[in-house]
């Protein structure tokens, strides 16, 4: 049963409309997403991608409470899959994904990767 539009309660999966479905996918195997005009690419972990017409911001809204973070303005990422930050301001995820972090993101983006690191220790 889908009560959200986007969110399959029972199973945490989010609903992506596609042109000829409706997609189920579980958060955690996003690596990011990129905003491409009025449309969005969601980036699998296993390389492969769908395309949906839901805006950036709503994609986004959906993903924060799994860990994704907007790096940049076409950017989001998700802050399990992070592999490396190289100081040109490009973070490098799970499947070698390099994805840029805006300048004006920075400051946030390493306060979100400490507050991540102190969450995982606690736990």
């Amino acid at each position: 049963m889908i009560r959200s539009p986007f969110i399959h309660e029972q199973t945490g999966s989010i609903a992506i409309p596609t042109f000829s479905t409706i997609t189920f996918l579980d958060p955690r195997e996003l690596n990011y997403v990129q905003a491409m005009q009025n449309y969005c690419m969601l980036y699998k972990l296993d390389g492969s991608h769908v395309f949906t017409s839901v805006s950036f911001g709503k994609v986004l809204s959906m993903l924060e409470p799994y860990g994704f973070f907007q790096c940049h303005k076409s950017y989001a990422i998700n802050m399990h899959h992070i592999l490396k930050y190289h100081k040109k301001g490009m973070v490098e995820l799970h499947n070698k994904a390099e994805v840029p972090v805006a300048r004006r993101r920075k400051g946030d983006f390493f306060t979100e990767m400490h507050e991540s690191t102190i969450t995982v220790h606690q736990q």
